[in-house]
């Protein structure tokens, strides 16, 4: 459902404030959440949210883009966060978490892990807030249409709408509580004297809103930002992004390639005495290649599933690592985290995260699918996924019997490890 029908179906809207706004997109150009914030019809928080449930993307609020850090916003240059309309939020292990205007724009994600050296998890933002925090951070000027909004787009922390729906895909898990608050008084953007009507203003007046209800889960991703051992960023005048080195290291793309098919019978015989981390998750994907047109694997963390390698004639396949499934909303990888013996198949039900998942991996829905978890104790540390063919009971039956090996393998790894210590 798109953005406006949404609103509209939500009574924020009507059908014929909706018919204006898009007779004025029409006429003047831009994004219809930026032309629905410019008539004072939606304010930035409610916008957020929506844009978030329209796409199926954890959303990136005011106030976690005030909380950017200086670590990640020193990845990009000044003409490369603008050109690409990209906020850098935080770097977490080999990930930077950023806020993009248009985080369904697989191009973009790609260009930015080359030019940071990170897996991008991205995050959505109405492009008034992605402007704005450009200009705050690099000190590139917003374009002229969104300099009457001056200072407006900023976080807040006053009492929130509580009839908005719950943001979707909320982010990464609590940390230990008690966040480190920003040094300082927050900067000031240059003062920018506005003609816009007063109408337009009180839409981003937040003495009705609060962030922290707003976020919900996503709050974590608050906490987390904060918790991060960088220094906050700052205004562009007092910092000035500057990178005269190549990007670490720390991204590795996902090998696409084809495995060799390997036999369950062959699998389980190699599984049970293997010791090694890569070959488990060779033998995994080899025999995902025998049952499969299309696999994905997942690592899982934090009740999250990270897109880590794939195979198949899909043209997203090479976009794997973007991947962020929410293991707690309803999807293929999460039917199978709850199935009692770990194995979901069957019809793809409709869900935000399915067409999420889709779109990333560039192919229709299929027909069918398969998802199988390898868990160790109580913790799931992998989730296999597969497409393209409907299995036979006893194709099923193997695949588990693999995955429950897979997680044995794992176990023994452990055990190894901790021996050697």
């Amino acid at each position: 459902m798109r953005l406006g029908e949404m609103l509209v179906r939500d009574g924020r809207l009507t059908e014929a404030q909706l018919s204006g706004a898009l007779a004025a997109q029409s006429r003047d150009g831009g994004r219809i959440g930026t032309i629905l914030v410019e008539h004072g019809l939606v304010d930035l928080e409610a916008l957020t949210v929506y844009l978030g449930l329209e796409l199926g993307i954890p959303i990136a609020t005011g106030a976690m883009l005030e909380r950017a850090k200086r670590a990640a916003v020193r990845l990009l240059q000044p003409t490369q966060a603008f050109k690409h309309k990209c906020v850098p939020l935080v770097v977490q292990d080999r990930q930077l978490i950023a806020a993009i205007e248009d985080p369904h724009d697989f191009a973009t994600l790609e260009a930015l892990t080359q030019l940071t050296g990170y897996r991008v998890l991205p995050r959505v933002a109405p492009e008034v807030r992605v402007y704005y925090y450009i200009e705050r951070y690099y000190g590139v000027a917003r374009p002229a249409r969104f300099m009457k909004f001056g200072d407006s787009p900023r976080g807040s922390d006053h009492v929130s709408d509580p009839g908005l729906p719950a943001p979707p895909l909320p982010g990464l898990p609590p940390v230990p509580a008690a966040p480190v608050a920003a040094p300082g008084p927050r900067p000031q953007l240059r003062s920018v004297k506005s003609a816009a009507p007063r109408v337009a203003a009180d839409a981003f007046g937040s003495t009705s809103f609060d962030e922290s209800a707003l976020e919900l889960e996503a709050e974590d991703l608050i906490e987390t930002l904060d918790a991060d051992d960088a220094a906050p960023a700052e205004a562009a005048s007092l910092v000035r992004p500057s990178r005269t080195t190549t990007p670490p290291p720390m991204f590795q793309a996902p090998d696409t390639a084809r495995p060799g098919a390997i036999s369950a019978e062959a699998a389980l015989t190699e599984l049970a005495t293997l010791t090694d981390r890569n070959r488990i998750v060779e033998v995994l994907l080899g025999h995902a290649a025998l049952i499969f047109d299309v696999a994905v694997l997942f690592a899982v963390r934090d009740n999250m599933a990270f897109g880590w390698k794939a195979f198949g004639e899909v043209s997203g396949r090479t976009f794997v690592e973007h991947l962020l499934i929410p293991l707690e909303h309803p999807s293929v990888v999460q039917a199978a985290t709850v199935a009692e013996n770990g194995l979901a198949h069957g019809p793809v039900t409709p869900s935000t995260v399915n067409t999420y998942l889709y779109k990333v991996l560039g192919c229709a829905e299929p027909r069918h699918a398969t998802a199988g978890v390898v868990t160790i104790g109580k913790r799931i540390v992998n989730v296999l996924y597969g497409h393209g063919r409907e299995l036979v009971p006893q194709q099923i039956d193997d695949l588990r019997q693999v995955c429950l090996m897979a997680a044995e393998a794992y176990a023994r790894l452990i055990a190894v490890q901790k021996k050697k210590k």
